[in-house]
């Protein structure tokens, strides 16, 4: 199964850490929209799309890129976030969009990350350690779940 995860990963690193411990059970090839602004994505028959949480919603860089994505009716796709307070689904808005265009959403992966932004960097920040090997097992433990979900249809 080609896989894919295109992500953007700016503050500390902490969505890059979740979406490589998930590229390595899924196989899939890793997309840095911030490097890579114009990803060619045909031909995945899953797509990750991943970013850390600013104003309780994933990345603006990615949000553009998913306003301006054509995908095939029925495309397979999941999203992940990190940020540094857990208190709601903050991949909500970017799969109802996601859903708009056709795609098929299979669940969505949310865990926390060190956050020093605003006023969290004058106290030193918050979630320090985070993504931790625990996060990471759960991340790789969804990709397990999403695949077996795409290899069962």
């Amino acid at each position: 199964m080609k896989t894919a995860i295109v992500y953007v990963s700016v503050h500390h690193g902490n969505t890059k850490k979740v979406v490589q411990a998930m590229a390595a059970e899924l196989s899939a090839d890793l997309i840095d929209l911030a490097v890579e602004k114009e990803a060619d994505l045909s031909g995945y028959e899953l797509i990750g799309f991943a970013s850390g949480v600013f104003y309780n919603g994933l990345h603006a860089i990615l949000r553009q890129y998913l306003e301006n994505l054509c995908l095939p009716v029925g495309q397979r796709v999941f999203l992940v976030a990190t940020c540094g307070v857990a208190y709601m689904n903050y991949t909500r808005g970017t799969k109802r969009l996601l859903e708009k265009k056709g795609a098929q959403c299979l669940g969505s992966f949310q865990c926390r990350g060190f956050d020093t932004f605003g006023p969290f960097g004058k106290i030193g920040g918050i979630a320090k350690g985070r993504p931790n090997e625990k996060d990471l097992e759960q991340a790789r433990n969804f990709a397990k779940k999403i695949q077996t979900q795409v290899n069962a249809v």
